[in-house]
């Protein structure tokens, strides 16, 4: 009977335990539900990728990995890649790419959104229940999570760095635990073994875990009666073997890595800059509060204890800041020198979890240190109103609509469009944020013994950077969604137009004179049957292989694709007519914008061997020539016929002056690069063109292959006669080609000059 009682009084206990421990998870599940079904509708409504060529590279490569099952972009093999390519493989085989879209978009935002969960699980260690979930909801609503309607790595691998520092953290207290202990131990090396697969910045993750045990050990009881101890010499040289070992490390990674050297040796101070840039950024993002506060929570307050929980939580923190903040100032000041100056908070964002989790600790204790405070708060101050806020640059990026790569700024952008924000008033509100919620700080520190009033300053300040941080999520992604809106004008529905007419069959895309690789980034996004991207003059770019096709004399072209596909021919190919003319049957057309205006690709069911009847270099989307001017190749052909050449400066008003043209007609013949290039002038018609003018001229074509240059003497820099203007193109004449084999009636021939 004893026995029968203690069993059923166990199943009691344990019972309530498990009822218990599923109540207490109520919360925060309701949080992750809730904040995924609001970003499940926000991705709903971005109706195509646009941030190119991150989207476009993520897919192509799931894409061959669901295909073949390994990685690779346009069928060229690659190197294993993130594991992120790999979570979205299997969606990827779902063909219709409209519900393949859709279903990636979902997955992001489940992933995405479980941030929630390492971080309230991270705060726990040092917080209550209710500042736990105040960390999590905060790293749940930074604007940074509207990379859920994204295609790129963020989505994971934000929760994952979330994940790796409770992981880290839990280790390092539980370190002289027994089999517990050694049991996070192995899960935290498992983690940051993996974390560089998830993202290449992740790779600092090993550092963060490796910095944070030497913080933990310098911080322990044994080591502080050790210090007690130490001479000044010792002192002395502990500081030099520090300065020792951060020159060595310094010295090993100049040598492995060219941006480490150029970021180290030649541009200390952009490094800095542009780190306080980044910082800035990810400051207005999460309400500046967040940043103050969790950096003063890293200091300790006078007569508080030296638990381990709080110690691990201080050393994560602390080496998560020193290294992701040194990972972002050698990429940005690298991407300054190689690229463009960036404002890179998107590799800052993963320390947003500590810096609630440190908030939270804030609010939890009631306590904070005066002089850290102080400083944090002049810190964010800096930050927000003068780093971000530079005489030279545009103050906060607010003539855009939206910064991809620092999305914390996404709410003054819109403040801008919505209220007419300026960045004056952007300043001004920022720092008086900044005062108001150290004040906040403060008041609860100073009244911690009254606990009512404590807790209505308390959660007034939670509410508070709750409200401003998902405001600029949302601005964020409606900004993104209204981006998406813009690019899906410039394809134009159907999106997969081509997959609708090929069901499959390898299509070709063949362009010429693209400065704006949206239109064809988009297109090979929807259109599945794209298997190979080329370009005739090198306008195309990735990612993935683009080189253009070698060309025979008449036309026969060779589109191989390295090994993998060293003479490929294709059933299909979208041409981008008039200045690319491929042999074969057209089947449909399709508008499309660039340049400013409205064109259509040809889609063409091709001959075999694919070949090209015709193609021209030399001229912009918009239809103008530049400095080189403009050339035609004509390779079919066996009697002679007519070229109409259409000459003209309709679409400038501005005077620029009669300016001489000349038309030469010449022979064709193939380099040793397999590209055609001019021969002998054969024939040559003169004239001029001027502003608002147009002329057509019609010229004898021969039979045989051939090639027409048309040469403006006198250019033009648009900016440079009209102000308003922001063209800073050396212009020739808008010229167009097309080619009649007969003379049409109303045409007459050309001769002498027009």
């Amino acid at each position: 009977m004893n026995a029968v009682s203690s069993t059923s009084a166990a199943a009691r206990v344990a019972g309530r335990s498990l009822s218990d421990r599923l109540l207490a998870a109520l919360p925060l599940l309701s949080v992750y539900l809730w904040l995924s079904a609001v970003y499940v509708v926000e991705v709903w409504r971005r109706v195509t990728p646009w941030l190119f060529g991150d989207e476009l590279e993520h897919t192509q490569i799931s894409r061959a990995i669901a295909a073949t099952g390994h990685p690779a972009r346009r069928g060229t093999p690659i190197a294993a890649h993130s594991i992120y390519d790999y979570m979205l493989a299997p969606i990827w085989l779902i063909q219709h790419v409209p519900t393949a879209y859709a279903g990636v978009k979902y997955v992001d935002v489940l992933a995405m959104t479980a941030v929630v969960f390492p971080t309230y699980f991270l705060a726990r260690l040092v917080c209550g229940r209710h500042a736990s979930l105040f960390a999590a909801i905060g790293a749940g609503v930074i604007p940074a999570v509207a990379y859920t309607g994204y295609i790129v790595e963020e989505n994971i691998a934000y929760p994952y760095a979330a994940l790796c520092f409770f992981v880290i953290a839990k280790a390092l207290m539980e370190f002289r635990g027994g089999r517990s202990g050694r049991r996070w131990a192995i899960l935290a090396l498992a983690l940051s073994v993996v974390a560089p697969f998830v993202r290449g910045e992740l790779a600092v993750v090993p550092a963060v875990a490796l910095l944070a045990a030497i913080f933990m050990a310098w911080s322990s009881e044994r080591a502080r009666v050790r210090r007690r101890s130490w001479s000044i010499g010792d002192w002395v040289g502990v500081v030099v073997l520090v300065l020792g070992g951060i020159f060595f490390v310094s010295a090993v990674a100049s040598h492995h890595s060219f941006a480490w050297m150029v970021s180290t040796r030649l541009y200390k101070h952009r490094m800095i800059n542009m780190t306080g840039w980044a910082a800035g950024s990810l400051a207005i993002g999460i309400g500046v509060v967040p940043l103050a506060a969790g950096l003063a929570a890293l200091v300790r307050v006078r007569g508080d204890e030296r638990t381990p929980q709080v110690r691990a939580f201080r050393s994560v923190t602390l080496a998560a800041l020193i290294c992701f903040g040194l990972y972002t100032a050698v990429k940005a000041t690298y991407l300054a020198y190689s690229f463009g100056t960036r404002v890179e908070e998107r590799n800052l964002i993963y320390i947003a979890p500590l810096l609630f989790v440190g908030t939270a600790f804030v609010l939890d204790r009631r306590r904070i240190n005066a002089w850290a405070l102080a400083a944090a708060t002049a810190f964010a101050v800096y930050l927000v109103g003068y780093a971000m806020y530079h005489p030279t640059q545009f103050p906060y990026e607010m003539q855009l609509s939206l910064y991809s790569d620092a999305l914390g700024l996404a709410i003054l952008q819109e403040a801008n469009r919505v209220l007419a924000w300026t960045p004056a008033t952007a300043r001004v509100v920022l720092i008086v944020i900044a005062l108001a919620g150290t004040l906040l700080l403060a008041g609860i520190a100073r009244w911690r013994d009254r606990p009512r009033v404590a807790a209505v300053l308390a959660a007034v300040l939670a509410v508070g950077i709750l409200a401003w941080t998902a405001t600029g999520e949302l601005s964020a992604a409606l900004a993104s969604n209204r981006a998406g809106r813009q690019a899906a004008a410039t394809l134009k529905h159907p999106f997969s137009w081509v997959d609708d007419v090929v069901h499959g069959a390898p299509t070709l895309y063949l362009g010429a004179g693209e400065a704006d690789p949206n239109p064809e980034n988009l297109l090979e996004f929807w259109n599945r049957s794209i298997t190979r991207v080329s370009s005739l003059d090198g306008t195309v770019g990735g990612p993935g292989p683009s080189g253009g096709p070698n060309i025979a004399a008449d036309g026969t072209t060779d589109l191989g694709n390295g090994p993998a596909q060293p003479h490929a021919q294709f059933a299909y190919a979208v041409e981008d007519y008039p200045c690319v003319d491929l042999a074969g049957d057209l089947v449909a057309e399709h508008p499309y914008r660039a340049g400013g205006m409205t064109k259509r690709w040809r889609l063409l069911r091709l001959t075999t061997p694919n070949r090209l009847r015709a193609m021209c270099t030399g001229i912009y989307a918009d239809g103008w020539t530049g400095a080189g001017d403009s050339t035609y190749y004509r390779f079919s052909g066996r009697r002679n016929g007519w070229l109409r050449v259409v000459v003209s400066r309709r679409d400038w008003g501005e005077p620029t002056g009669p300016s001489p043209v000349h038309i030469q007609v010449t022979g064709l013949a193939i380099n040793d690069n397999h590209q055609p290039v001019l021969t002998a002038v054969q024939q040559q018609t003169d004239g001029t063109i001027d502003s608002g003018q147009t002329k057509v001229v019609w010229v004898r074509a021969p039979g045989a292959p051939f090639g027409v240059h048309v040469i403006v003497d006198h250019k033009f820099v648009p900016a440079d006669i009209d102000p308003s203007s922001q063209d800073r193109r050396l212009l020739g004449a808008e010229v167009s080609y097309r080619y009649f084999e007969k003379l049409p009636r109303h045409a007459s021939a050309t001769r002498g000059g027009f």
